[in-house]
């Protein structure tokens, strides 16, 4: 008897936190996660929306979750699926915080106007619109993100320092040991790219590239650039830190 009368506390009391209004519980999950801070809240905590959500600083508009509860039990996390439906970036998919706030995204797809990149760094100009699908990704403060994905660029512009015209790119993304490979190629571009990007934790990059132009006006950029091939083409092999472009 008294374990039925204790697990049937244990079930009413999950099911009156499972009810709980988002409002209600806001100031404690802010308290628990302190770079996380929301505004407009409506809904439960385990189906809710915000108006806004600000990770880090960074500022993202309805936003709308819903808690999966077996996942959850099962990885010890708190496991969502998501909509965000912001005027520079929608995206759907799952996520999962960690107890150590790891953010780990799964079977996620994205799209993103260039130009938001242009807040987030200084050193480049961006436009066009980005379209992607993360299979797997885990992203943890100040770390390089460990992702597998997809990523096209249409319409893709560069304003600075350089100046390409539109054209259409692809990236595919794969994690290893060492940091992450990223295999570059274009179509209907003013550049033919092709070659690989591979940046490591310490956010150095080594980048080996075969650029050729089809625009006459890029053609003549390229011989800045590098010295030609008989093709026409331009060998790009360089090492740098990208860690300057993350700081505003």
């Amino acid at each position: 008897m008294k374990k039925i009368i204790f697990f049937g506390l244990i079930s009413f009391l999950l099911a009156a936190i499972w009810q709980l209004p988002l409002s209600i519980a806001k100031p404690y999950i802010e308290k628990i996660a302190k770079n996380i801070k929301l505004t407009d809240v409506s809904g439960t905590i385990w189906n809710a929306q915000a108006k806004q959500l600000s990770i880090n600083n960074t500022r993202i508009d309805n936003v709308s979750w819903k808690i999966r509860p077996l996942q959850s039990l099962a990885s010890l996390s708190l496991n969502t699926s998501f909509n965000i439906n912001d005027k520079n970036l929608t995206a759907k998919g799952y996520a999962k915080i960690t107890p150590k706030q790891t953010l780990i995204l799964d079977d996620t797809r994205f799209s993103l106007d260039a130009s938001y990149l242009n807040t987030l760094q200084k050193n480049a100009k961006l436009s066009g619109d980005i379209i992607g699908q993360i299979k797997h990704a885990v992203l943890e403060k100040q770390e390089l993100p460990m992702i597998k994905g997809v990523v096209n660029w249409n319409s893709a512009a560069i304003t600075s320092p350089i100046r390409l015209p539109q054209g259409d790119y692809h990236a595919l993304i794969t994690p290893d040991d060492n940091g992450l490979n990223i295999k570059l190629s274009s179509s209907d571009a003013p550049a033919e790219l092709n070659g690989n990007i591979k940046i490591d934790k310490k956010w150095l990059y080594d980048a080996d590239l075969s650029v050729k132009a089809r625009d006459k006006g890029f053609a003549s950029m390229l011989g800045f650039i590098g010295r030609k091939a008989a093709d026409g083409s331009v060998k790009i092999k360089q090492k740098g830190d990208l860690k300057p472009f993350l700081k505003k």
